[in-house]
This record gives structure tokens, sequence and C-alpha cells, in this order.
């Protein structure tokens, strides 16, 4: 990523985790960080998760990220089509799940926590 969004204490706002595999090493640091800001959940944090969905691994990350109750994520490029309509209906519902947009769009709502 070569947009500049600044830092805060020299840790850029922005991270790419990698592929799929390498975000458990973030999901260990917003486990941390939740317990060192006090707050009961991941989704307090001004965090934003945006996950391409192309394999197998992708869909264990957002189950585990829906298990530790992670809300607002966006995933894509679109909704995966394997879900059940009632099934997407609740994630979007329960979890405000939401598909992948531009990222001209999407960056500056991450950015703002939506």
């Amino acid at each position: 990523m070569k947009l500049n969004r600044g830092a805060i204490g020299g840790i850029p706002r922005i991270i790419d985790a990698g592929q799929c595999n390498d975000c458990y090493s973030l999901v260990k640091i917003a486990l941390l960080l939740q317990d060192a800001c006090a707050v009961r959940s991941i989704s307090e944090l001004s965090i934003s998760f945006d996950i391409a969905w192309y394999d197998q691994k992708a869909v264990a990350l957002l189950l585990s990220l829906l298990h530790l109750g992670v809300t607002g994520m966006r995933l894509g490029p679109t909704l995966p089509g394997f879900l059940s309509p009632r099934v997407r209906a609740m994630l979007i519902e329960r979890f405000a799940l939401q598909a992948i947009g531009p990222s001209a769009a999407d960056a500056p709502a991450m950015m703002a926590g939506n």
C-alpha cells in the first residue's frame, strides 16, 4: 500500500497483513490491545478488517473473527455465494458484515471507523 495515512506512536494507521494466514498475528495483537485498553471486544477498538476470501483459509479466518465477536468486517470482493440468504442476512444484521467496495470509498470509511 503506497498511501500515507499517517502513524500513531510510530505505528502505521493501515497495516496490510498480507495473506489470510498472516492474520493470526493481527488477531493476537488485537487481543493484546483489547486487554491493554480494557475493552470487552476487539470491535470496540479502532480496527477494521478487510478480508479477501479466495480460499478455505479465509473462511476459517472469518469464522474465527465471528467467534471473537468482531463486527463491521468487509469481505470480498463480494459476499460469498455459498452463504444461504438466511445466513447472509444474519451475518449482515448481527455482525454488520459488508462487501468490500472501491478502495477510494472503503479506505476513508475504515479510517473513520465505519
